[in-house]
């Protein structure tokens, strides 16, 4: 009896590890498939740290704000090396990129304003990482 109740115990936990490992992968999204546009994201590769946060009460485009910390020299172009990705894969160049750079930049990047309710902001070759993907 003991026994059968120790594998029902580590099945519960396979499965909340499992549950718990497909959120992480989601990007934005909740276990329901609802997306969270407010929770800022990071990537800590390559040694630099970009978060990104999507402002959403911009209205006339569709505009994240970029904070870096770096500690080292790094393609800060995020008017060049970055465009956002729509659901249907569509790509979009940015209109500008308003703000600081160097090694603590911050500021906002700003795209044409789309529909689409789900989309990734992509940056590129910083710091010898190919592609960050930010998703929501």
């Amino acid at each position: 009896m003991k026994h059968k109740f120790v594998i029902i115990g580590a099945s519960i936990l396979v499965v909340i590890a499992l549950v718990s490992g497909c959120l992480d992968k989601t990007g934005g999204s909740d276990a329901t498939g609802n997306i969270d546009y407010s929770t800022p994201q990071t990537n800590n590769e390559g040694g630099i740290s970009i978060t990104v946060s999507y402002l959403a009460g911009i209205t006339d485009a569709t505009a994240f704000e970029i904070e870096v910390t770096a500690h080292q020299d790094y393609n800060d172009d995020f008017g060049k090396n970055s465009f956002l990705r729509g659901a249907g894969g569509k790509k979009y160049q940015p209109l500008s990129y308003e703000g600081s750079r160097g090694h603590h930049a911050e500021g906002i990047l700003r795209f044409p304003k789309i529909d689409d309710t789900r989309f990734e902001l992509v940056i590129q070759d910083v710091a010898g990482v190919e592609e960050r993907v930010f998703t929501w």
